[in-house]
């Protein structure tokens, strides 16, 4: 079975914030393009309901956990325009990664999905 974990994150835009937001998200991915563990990253924004959700897909929890570190300061900056409204975790995290998302988990906003069958050909 694969480490592979895949993240779900959808999040409401602040009234108000929806370029700023746009540009920190743009930010964000263009430094995890050239710096960033993910093997995938998308983004995806519905500007009428001022909701949106990405996916990031890493190859294990210890390359989830280099992105929190690495990141921060742009996670920081989405984060100033927006709260998550939910974050699905598809895969095995591992005790470091469910520690960090603790939060999100105690207040139900965060599930963990576990692997059941599957594969990835890119």
């Amino acid at each position: 079975m694969t480490e592979q974990i895949l993240l779900r994150n959808q999040m409401k835009i602040t009234d108000g914030r929806l370029e700023p937001f746009s540009d920190a998200v743009r930010n964000a991915i263009e430094f995890v393009e050239t710096h960033g563990p993910q093997l995938m990253v998308q983004a995806y924004i519905d500007e009428w309901n001022l909701r949106a959700v990405s996916f990031q897909l890493y190859r294990n929890s210890a390359d989830v956990l280099r992105h929190w570190d690495m990141s921060d300061p742009y996670i920081q900056a989405v984060s100033e325009h927006c709260t998550v409204e939910k974050l699905e975790v598809y895969g095995s995290p591992n005790e470091q990664v469910l520690t960090g998302l603790a939060r999100f988990l105690d207040d139900g906003r965060a599930l963990i999905i576990r692997p059941l069958a599957g594969f990835t050909r890119f």
